[in-house]
């Protein structure tokens, strides 16, 4: 959430629409975990929080990172672990011997095609990407679609295995 509140002030939704143009793409803040951490991110100081009074609406709060959330962002980044690999679908192929082989082709079929729809959608946001300007998310993109492509290989790859074998 810092982050993305580097850009200037932005209410909890405009946070949820920006990160699912952006980060959204590999990381997914929970909704219904995105005003508590606003809530402790303003308790610890990291950001600031201001009502906005609206008439034809209920009001809003634009929340703002702080000095201290500059800091916080730029170390956390820094000490940023990587997760236990936990992939159900590996985990189901891996013991594909034991599920019908239709269950497999299926789970195989659909990682070709969300990844083949993944890398469209990725291409065309490149055609319009500034990548001058924005280098750091761009190397993002660029590693979104590498990994899209090779999951359109990988599982091409698989399914005529499984061709082969059948």
């Amino acid at each position: 959430m810092l982050g993305l509140l580097t850009d200037g002030e932005r209410s909890g939704y405009d946070l949820l629409r920006l990160a699912e143009r952006s980060v959204g793409f590999f990381w997914t803040p929970a909704k219904t975990q995105l005003y508590a951490v606003l809530r402790r991110l303003v308790e610890h100081g990291y950001a600031t929080v201001r009502r906005v009074r609206q008439e034809q609406r209920p009001d809003k709060y634009l929340y703002k990172i702080t000095p201290l959330g500059k800091e916080r962002l730029s170390d956390g980044l820094e000490h940023i672990g990587s997760n236990v690999n936990r992939n159900p679908l590996e985990l189901k192929i891996f013991f594909g011997d034991h599920r019908p082989i239709g269950a497999v082709i299926a789970d195989l079929e659909a990682i070709r095609d969300g990844a083949g729809e993944h890398l469209a959608r990725l291409d065309e946001i490149e055609q319009t990407f500034d990548h001058d300007e924005y280098l750091f998310p761009y190397l993002t993109l660029l590693r979104g679609k590498a990994t899209a492509k090779a999951d359109v290989e990988w599982a091409k790859r698989c399914l005529a295995l499984l061709k082969e074998k059948r």
